[in-house]
């Protein structure tokens, strides 16, 4: 009797030592939000200027009037040096307390209140989705960001006794996820990676910044119509809409008429005798060309955009410290689309990622590819890894649908066949959201990244609860009705008064050329 006795208290422990091997480990998600949403301090701990709240139509009103006068010089003499330098002055103010020094480091002590060593570890469903969030000093190279989020994770995990952590990122932080999860895979940090969501994802680059860094500008005047068209029809920027409509007509009455395409020739004439000295000199004195976060938003456009902004040997030399920190994210990451290659490869060790891509606006219209739809920035096939999609205002062919039927894969294309989903990375788990500008991230779609999260994975637009396209604009009362979108709070109003400005100065402008020359 005790012989059996003892064998079932023996079989019991063996039972209760083995049922923690068999327990749901614990997983635990970070929060990485992107570029910007940290205050910068100076060393005293003041805030710094926030570019984004600049009153840009006084700031325009003080600074043209210099830059007016030296362009009617310079267009008269054909020397620019002068142009270029009020240029020069008039951005530098805005941008001088927080760029990086030539070595790309933080000399001057700015820095971000939040402190990742020692900040508390707090869950928070401030973003939609109960996460740890981890803040950092957007500047700074995002190998160095990578090591903090490393030690910040460590502490969380310790913290909250987890074994794996979801990433959640967007924006910019995806690049710093994937900086970490790339070190990561290449056994410098521990593996505890369990599954991804990328939130409009800039791995592969943003258009408008890496377009201008690049000086890959063209100036196009349907394209310029399109853009104007597209974004005065119904913004309600005008107090009177019949002036709203009037004003879009203007544009294309201007264009019509060839009087637009001659004002774009004009400007690029001038574009063509100030640049790379203009990008140069003005991306140097700003968070553009001194901040390495740009340098990671490049794309394809890297190479060229380095040679652009340090065109000289005497640059290349001056700025050799921050190019090098610039160069070995791209080497890690960017160069020859190296992401994809880590991406497939995380999702070999069992990585699940969920893709959220923006589309159904038009980019800023001074670039080839702005003619692609997507969400101001960038366009949707790099926020989608590899999204067939059209041109704006365009459809795919009927014979490609066709094709698309024939293959099997017409259940990818979307309703209002622009967008063809199969082409992605991870087309399964591609969602895509109509109407939607890139800064705007509603908390709805983060919590289609739980769902995601929750279902360790395997959740795919065939079985969530918010189909894989969505229209943010005419359905998102279905989606989440607390965040109409909204002019007053859309940064595309300050580009319009920027404009308006623009053209009262150039109006101005040739009142001074007449007179200079009659």
């Amino acid at each position: 009797m005790r012989k059996a006795l003892s064998v079932i208290l023996c079989v019991i422990m063996m039972f209760s030592m083995a049922v923690p091997a068999f327990a749901a480990e614990k997983v635990v998600t970070i929060y990485i939000a992107g570029r910007g949403t940290a205050d910068l301090l100076d060393a005293e701990g003041n805030l710094l200027t926030n570019q984004s709240n600049i009153d840009r139509v006084s700031y325009i009103k003080d600074a043209a009037p210099a830059v007016v006068d030296q362009l009617a010089i310079a267009l008269m003499t054909g020397r620019y040096d002068g142009y270029i330098q009020s240029l020069v002055d008039a951005f530098a103010p805005i941008y001088e307390d927080t760029i990086l020094d030539k070595n790309g480091e933080i000399s001057d002590g700015s820095h971000i209140e939040w402190d990742y060593k020692t900040a508390p570890i707090v869950l928070t469903k401030d973003y939609g989705i109960p996460a740890y969030p981890f803040f950092y000093d957007w500047r700074i190279s995002p190998i160095e960001i990578a090591d903090q989020l490393n030690h910040y994770i460590d502490r969380v995990m310790r913290a909250t006794g987890a074994k794996k952590v979801n990433i959640y990122s967007r924006c910019y932080g995806v690049n710093v996820a994937m900086t970490y999860v790339t070190k990561s895979l290449q056994g410098e940090y521990p593996f505890v990676l369990k599954h991804m969501v990328h939130d409009t994802p800039g791995l592969g680059g943003y258009l408008l910044v890496a377009g201008l860094l690049s000086g890959s500008i063209v100036f196009d005047a349907d394209k310029i119509d399109r853009f104007v068209t597209y974004y005065l029809n119904g913004s309600e920027l005008f107090d009177d809409p019949a002036l709203e409509a009037f004003a879009a007509a203007m544009v294309s009455i201007l264009n019509t008429a060839k009087v637009l395409g001659y004002g774009t020739e004009v400007i690029e004439d001038i574009y063509k005798n100030v640049c790379p000295e203009l990008i140069s000199r003005i991306a140097l004195c700003s968070t553009y060309g001194r901040t390495l976060a740009y340098w990671a938003m490049m794309g394809e456009y890297y190479e060229e955009a380095m040679n652009t902004v340090f065109y000289t040997q005497e640059l290349k030399d001056e700025y050799a410290g921050l190019i090098e920190k610039a160069d070995e994210y791209y080497e890690l990451l960017i160069k020859d689309n190296a992401y994809v290659d880590v991406l497939e490869a995380l999702y070999d060790k069992g990585v699940r990622f969920a893709v959220f891509a923006k589309y159904g606006k038009v980019t800023f219209p001074l670039f080839e590819d702005s003619e692609i739809t997507g969400d101001v920035r960038g366009t949707v096939i790099d926020a989608s890894y590899g999204a067939t999609a059209v041109e704006y205002g365009k459809t795919l062919s009927k014979d490609y649908i066709e094709a698309a039927k024939l293959n099997g894969t017409d259940k990818y294309i979307s309703a209002d066949l622009q967008i063809d989903a199969s082409t992605c990375l991870f087309p399964d788990t591609t969602w895509f959201i109509k109407n939607i500008e890139h800064d705007n991230f509603p908390a709805k779609i983060a919590q289609l990244g739980k769902a995601f999260f929750d279902s360790d994975g395997t959740l795919t637009v065939w079985n969530s609860s918010l189909p894989q396209f969505m229209d943010y604009k005419t359905n998102y009362a279905e989606v989440e009705p607390d965040e109409n979108f909204a002019w007053t709070n859309n940064p595309l109003k300050n580009l319009f008064r920027f404009l308006t400005a623009f053209i009262e100065f150039f109006g101005k402008y040739f009142d001074k050329l007449l007179i200079a020359t009659n």
